[in-house]
C-alpha cells in the first residue's frame, strides 16, 4: 500500500512534510515540496488497518502544526491524486483506482498547458474522460505520452519507485545546566549524561565519531571550543569522556560551565573480522584513549607517528597524529626481503679520538671500543640548514682490528667527523 501526504497550504519549511513522512518509513519519495509519497509495506503490524495508518499520519502532520491531506490506495498514481484533491482521510480499496479518480477535475494530473488546452477543445473534464479513450488512438495524436496520460488517469503506475535522498543528520546535544560547575568529579558525571544518548545515536545508525565538537558556555558569556579528532573513530562514551577531560586538563576554561554542547562527525563503522591465527589487535576505543594519554603525559609534538623530513640533516624527523590505515586482507604474504647492512645508531654518539693518515681513519678510540682501522670508505660530505641550525659532517665507515680480541671481536663502525666543531664521534655500529 502507499500513501500521499498533502499540505494543500504553503509551508514555511520545505522539508516539513518530508520529515513527517520519513518518521514512518525510510522509502519516501518527494517529486516536490508537497505532495510526498510513502511505501507503507510492513507497516500492518503497528496500525492494522489503514484507517489507524491513516489517522496517524495525519496526527503526526498535526503535531508539527501542518493541515495535510492524506490518501491511502494500492497504486501510487492514485495516492498522490487523492490526496492533492481529499481532505483528510481517505482510502481506496484495492480495485477501485479508476472509480476513485474518475470524478476528479483533470488538472490535478499536473498535464502541461499544451495538453490541457488541447483535452479542452476536445471536451475533457474529469479524469474519468481521459481514462475513458483508447490509449492506441491517442498514440496516434500524442505519441507515446497518449498512452501514459490514459495509464496514469486509470491509477495505473509507469516506472520505478524513486526514495528521495536521506536528509543530512545532526548528532549533536545540548546540556543547559541549573547551576555552574567547576572541577574533574561533576564535569565527568554531566558529560556521561551528555554522551551516552549521542553515543546511542550513532550506533543506531551504525556509525562512530570520527571528531567530537566541544563547546562549552562559561559563566562569563564566553564559549570554551575545542575539536578533538583521535587515532581511531569511536563510539564509546567512556573513551569520549576520557578525551574530553585529558583535553580540558591540557587546556581548562577560564572559568566555570554553564552549559555543555557536544557535536560528533559521523563515520561508517568498520567492521572488524577476526582471525582464529593472528594474534588479537587492540579495539580502536582504547588505542585512541591510550594515545590520548600519552599526549597528555608528553610535552606537544612528541607522541604520535615519526614522519622523515624532505632534508639531509641525520635522525631528522617529525611527529605526526597518529592515524593508521585499514589492514590489508586477502593479499598474500609477501616475501621475506634480502639481507641489508643495519645501523645501530648510539644514542647519543660517542665522542672519539680518530687519528689520520693523509685525511683518512687509521685509529679511533672511544668509550668501548678502540682499535687500528683495517679498512675505510669514505668520505661522504653533507651540509645544510644554514638558515636555521647548520650541519657540516665527513661520513666514514671503517672495519677495525681491536687489541686482543678475537675475530668475532672485530667489527665495522660508522665514524663522522663534526666540520663544525672539529670533532669526531662514533655514530653506530654497523650490523
Amino acid at each position: 500500500m502507499f500513501g500521499g501526504l498533502h499540505a494543500p497550504r504553503a509551508l514555511p519549511d520545505a522539508g516539513a512534510l518530508l520529515a513527517v513522512a520519513r518518521s514512518f518509513t525510510p522509502r519516501v519519495e518527494a517529486r516536490a515540496p508537497t505532495p510526498v509519497l510513502l511505501d507503507l509495506s510492513g507497516l500492518g503490524r503497528l496500525w492494522p488497518t489503514p484507517q489507524e495508518l491513516g489517522r496517524a499520519l495525519l496526527d503526526a502532520a498535526a503535531a508539527r502544526a501542518i493541515e495535510a491531506q492524506v490518501a491511502l490506495a494500492f497504486t501510487r498514481e492514485t495516492a498522490l491524486v487523492v490526496a492533492r484533491a481529499c481532505p483528510g482521510l481517505t482510502v481506496v480499496a484495492a480495485g477501485g483506482e479508476a472509480v476513485a479518480l474518475a470524478p476528479l477535475p483533470l488538472a490535478l494530473l499536473e498535464l502541461q498547458a499544451e495538453q490541457q488546452e488541447l483535452f479542452a477543445r476536445w471536451g475533457l473534464r474529469t479524469i474519468g474522460d481521459l481514462a475513458r479513450l483508447p490509449p492506441a488512438a491517442l498514440a496516434a495524436r500524442l505519441g507515446p505520452e497518449g498512452p501514459r496520460l490514459v495509464h496514469r488517469a486509470r491509477g495505473e503506475d509507469a516506472g520505478a519507485f524513486v526514495t528521495a535522498a536521506p536528509l543530512p543528520e545532526r548528532f549533536e546535544t545540548t546540556l543547559e545546566l541549573d547551576w555552574p560547575v567547576e572541577g574533574r568529579d561533576p564535569l565527568a558525571f554531566l558529560l556521561s549524561r551528555v554522551l551516552e544518548p549521542l553515543t546511542t545515536t550513532l550506533a543506531a545508525r551504525g556509525a562512530k565519531a570520527a571528531a567530537l565538537a566541544v563547546e562549552l558556555g562559561l559563566t562569563d558569556a564566553t564559549t570554551h571550543a575545542r575539536t578533538l579528532r583521535p587515532a581511531a573513530p569511536s563510539g564509546d562514551a567512556r573513551t569520549w569522556r576520557t578525551l574530553v577531560l585529558l583535553d580540558l586538563e591540557a587546556h581548562p576554561p577560564r572559568d566555570a560551565i554553564a552549559r555543555i554542547t557536544l557535536r560528533a562527525e559521523p563515520t561508517p563503522a568498520r567492521a572488524a573480522q577476526f582471525s582464529l591465527f593472528d594474534p588479537a589487535q587492540p579495539s580502536s576505543e582504547k588505542l585512541a584513549e591510550t594515545l590520548a594519554r600519552l599526549h597528555a603525559w608528553t610535552a606537544s609534538g612528541r607522541c604520535g607517528s615519526p614522519q622523515l623530513l624532505d632534508t639531509h640533516r641525520p635522525g631528522a624527523f617529525a611527529v605526526q597524529s597518529f592515524a593508521p590505515g585499514p589492514l590489508p586482507r586477502g593479499t598474500p604474504t609477501p616475501a621475506l626481503p634480502a639481507a641489508r647492512v643495519a645501523l645501530r645508531a648510539y644514542r647519543p654518539a660517542r665522542l672519539a679520538h680518530v687519528l689520520t693518515k693523509a685525511g683518512v681513519p687509521t685509529f679511533v678510540s672511544a668509550p668501548g671500543l678502540r682499535g687500528a682501522v683495517a679498512t675505510a670508505a669514505g668520505p661522504w660530505r653533507v651540509s645544510g640548514d644554514w638558515w636555521d641550525e647548520a650541519f657540516s659532517r665527513e661520513e666514514w665507515d671503517v672495519a677495525l682490528r681491536q687489541p686482543g680480541a678475537a675475530a668475532a671481536g672485530n667489527g665495522a663502525f660508522r665514524l663522522f667527523l663534526d666540520r663544525m666543531r672539529g670533532e669526531w664521534f662514533v655514530e653506530g655500529e654497523l650490523d
